[in-house]
């Protein structure tokens, strides 16, 4: 689904708020826990609630790593998650917010000592990606590829072409 209108988004948001809590239902049955009807055993929805919302944030991650795989930029995978520059201090631009979403908390481990990254494997060249994001253009930002991987010459030429454009 493509389409960001709210209608659209409203629609998708509400058949996600079913879906979830048949999610949390099953994990609860699943695991044997208690059931929260009329307020009891709370804990135990709210674990499996917090399980579900993991689970989910781990897809969402797969799926950003497909498209980018697939060619789709930080842009078109911000649009299509329906972020907007500046939110939540995530980024000035649509691409940066996507990216920083996938790249997950700047304060994490990982990114305090590696910096911020999103691996993906280029379909191209077969080389793993670490992507650095929107930041100083394709060539410093998608290390791993291998000397002349077609994509990344397109990729380059896409990029020089539209700063040739602004000047």
């Amino acid at each position: 689904m493509t389409d960001n209108t709210t209608e659209t988004r409203e629609q998708l948001a509400s058949a996600a708020r079913t879906q979830a809590g048949r999610a949390v239902v099953n994990v609860i049955q699943q695991t044997g826990g208690p059931l929260a009807r009329d307020g009891d055993a709370p804990a135990g929805g709210l674990a499996a609630a917090r399980a579900v919302e993991l689970a989910a944030r781990r897809l969402v991650c797969d799926y950003i790593r497909a498209a980018r795989e697939a060619g789709l930029g930080w842009q078109e995978i911000g649009t299509a998650l329906g972020l907007s520059a500046g939110g939540d201090g995530a980024g000035d631009t649509i691409a940066e917010a996507a990216f920083s979403y996938a790249a997950g908390p700047s304060d994490s481990h990982w990114n305090r000592t590696y910096g911020p990254s999103v691996i993906w494997r280029c379909p191209a060249c077969s080389g793993l990606i670490s992507d650095h994001g929107p930041v100083s253009g394709p060539r410093d930002d998608e290390p791993g590829h291998a000397d002349g991987c077609e994509r990344l010459a397109a990729t380059l030429a896409a990029w020089d072409a539209q700063w040739n454009e602004e000047d």
